[in-house]
């Protein structure tokens, strides 16, 4: 990892590695002190990588165990990782500590770092480009990686989404980035006279690109987060 390694979660920079980024890691450890990362998808190309996971483990302060899920990308220099993106999803996390009932971990990559690099490719991401012009395809017939609570479907109205990065590596991409729009419902948290609120919904997405069209699209939303800014 890059000495200047920034990472970009939850509407957050955390920017450098000794300044902001070990000290934050070193925080979820501390409340979770025996986590675990389960890999179950990449994505490999020569200066990136992006994949698709699970972190559980019983937290020190409930004494619960909890299983949530995330998509992260990072940018390679010079063999270190010098930029990450990531969205987690810290709403399911903080339902089951609270219910006391963890959710289901899938089963994971059997060889993840065994995987084949590929080439970036063009017309990967001509198309994927070309399928976020409609960006209601963001929460239409994705694999959302929440659990319990509601769905993006249920909490906004979209108009626009702002890509941060983006990455292709074959027929495959991966990206990070805001979807904007109008607050709908859904958090039970969030008093009923918000709809129509102004929203931003910070997204890690992993995605195929099959005969030209964007398949299997794999998203991870910053549910917590959201439901704070509204709150604030």
């Amino acid at each position: 990892m890059h000495p200047g390694y920034c990472l970009s979660i939850s509407g957050h920079l955390l920017s450098g590695r000794e300044e902001q980024y070990l000290p934050a890691t070193v925080a979820q450890l501390d409340l979770f002190p025996g986590l675990c990362v389960t890999v179950h998808d990449v994505i490999l190309a020569p200066d990136a990588v992006a994949m698709r996971f699970t972190e559980h483990g019983v937290s020190s302060r409930e004494g619960k165990v909890s299983s949530w899920g995330g998509i992260t990308l990072f940018r390679i220099q010079d063999g270190t990782l010098r930029q990450g993106w990531a969205e987690e999803d810290y709403y399911a996390r903080k339902l089951q500590l609270r219910s006391g009932k963890v959710n289901t971990i899938r089963a994971p990559h059997p060889a993840p770092w065994d995987e084949v690099i590929h080439l970036p490719n063009s017309e990967t991401e001509e198309a994927i480009r070309a399928w976020l012009t409609s960006p209601c395809n963001l929460i239409c017939g994705v694999d959302e990686i929440s659990v319990g609570g509601p769905m993006l479907s249920d909490l906004i109205k979209v108009d626009i989404f702002e890509v941060s990065t983006l990455f292709t590596a074959g027929n495959r991409g991966a990206f990070h980035g805001n979807i904007l729009g109008k607050y709908i419902g859904g958090f039970p948290e969030i008093k009923d006279g918000d709809q129509g609120k102004d929203m931003r919904i910070p997204v890690a997405v992993m995605a195929d690109v099959i005969d030209g069209k964007v398949s299997n699209v794999q998203i991870c939303a910053d549910r917590l987060g959201t439901s704070r800014r509204l709150s604030s």
